[in-house]
């Protein structure tokens, strides 16, 4: 029989070896590409690219007190680190046990270099989003002077949601708002996919909605990477209705921030902003109604005093006007009175009739025979042509 080992006497040898030789934790930088959490321990796939292809896959575990040690010192922004897509250095002792052979465990996290390398991520994403031309498209939309009508992005569980539509709903000038909730993760691997399939969603019943809103409550800087994909960024930026952002952080920018029509630094700051724009409304409604009141008082003032003016016009012009008829009546009188048959008479003249009683005005209407009637001041008598 040839000479041969069991499995377990060359897994013991390698374990050997290894333990041997590798006594010293070592930095590793890979990707997470899948992290799940049991009884204390947290279980890491990691892998190693190369232009997307996959070149190099380990295990790695990170023990409950490995796990306290490591959250001394990178504080909260552990659980956005341990997170599927995330670039880590990781600070390893390689063990190896017969039963499951290699195991990283992990002793260590740089969080800096996690960071480090979702700024350059950020910093080759804008680029892309300024050589597309996709910063300052939403921006040029009008948003509404009353923003009334709102489609919420956010997850049902965000800290800032509640705030948000807490603040708005019971703003003190009891402006009334209708909301929408579009749930989406804001914070992990879905974050991307998510946001960007409820904008599409939004978009697709437009006419009920003035604005998009997405918030979310404030949390690590490596909690907010989903809002620098750069899909995220673009289906903002060509969101057909104004995006306002309240991402819930105070020094740090998104690139959403910078890609939204508004940028708010928390969620209450948008529900203030869409109060104020209703208040501002109002006042300049109440501004151009007492504008407007003023304006016709003061025609109403212009217009009496040109009706009295007018007025005092035709009063005067009426009172002219009978005074000059009235001397022109007199006028006629005078000659009325001068020309009637009575003061005719009166003067010394006779009036002369014919048969038939018309007045005789020349002496070819006579003939010998004719008898007239003449008439003076003091009677009258009938005499009878003898001869013309």
């Amino acid at each position: 029989m040839k000479d041969s080992f069991s499995l377990f006497e060359l897994n013991q040898h390698l374990r050997r070896v290894i333990t041997f030789n590798m006594r010293e934790s070592l930095w590793v930088r890979c990707e997470i590409s899948d992290m799940n959490q049991n009884r204390g321990f947290v279980y890491l796939s990691l892998v190693d690219r190369d232009n997307q292809r996959l070149r190099a896959k380990s295990g790695a575990i990170i023990k409950p007190k490995d796990l306290e040690n490591i959250k001394k010192s990178v504080g909260d922004a552990i659980w956005s680190i341990l997170q599927a897509g995330q670039q880590v250095l990781l600070l390893v002792a390689v063990e190896y046990t017969e039963l499951y052979g290699i195991t990283l465990s992990v002793k260590g996290i740089e969080a800096a270099f996690t960071i480090g390398q979702q700024e350059l991520q950020r910093l080759a994403t804008l680029k892309r989003l300024q050589e597309e031309q996709f910063l300052d498209l939403n921006r040029q939309l009008d948003l509404p002077p009353v923003p009334q009508r709102i489609a919420v992005i956010s997850s049902k569980e965000a800290a800032g949601l509640q705030d948000f539509l807490q603040h708005l709903h019971n703003n003190p000038h009891h402006f009334a708002f209708k909301t929408e909730l579009f749930q989406a993760a804001v914070q992990g691997m879905n974050v991307s996919k998510e946001i960007v399939q409820q904008i599409e969603s939004i978009e697709s019943q437009a006419n009920n909605f003035d604005c998009v809103v997405i918030v979310r409550g404030g949390g690590a800087r490596l909690d907010l990477m989903g809002f620098d994909d750069f899909e995220v960024c673009k289906a903002i930026s060509t969101c057909e209705l104004p995006v306002l952002t309240g991402i819930g952080h105070d020094i740090d920018e998104t690139l959403a921030d910078l890609v939204a029509h508004s940028s708010m630094k928390t969620p209450t700051a948008v529900a203030d902003f869409l109060v104020q724009s209703v208040l501002n409304f109002e006042v300049l409604l109440n501004r151009s109604a007492i504008d407007l009141q003023q304006v016709l008082q003061r025609r109403m003032r212009n217009e009496t005093l040109r009706l009295d003016n007018l007025q005092n016009r035709l009063s005067y012009a009426n009172k002219t006007y009978f005074q000059f008829e009235q001397r022109n009546l007199d006028v006629l009188e005078n000659k009325l009175e001068f020309i009637l048959p009575d003061r005719t008479l009166q003067r010394g003249f006779a009036l002369i009739y014919d048969d038939d009683g018309l007045p005789v005005k020349s002496v070819n209407q006579l003939k010998a025979g004719q008898s007239l009637t003449v008439k003076l001041q003091d009677g009258e008598f009938v005499v009878r042509i003898e001869e013309i």
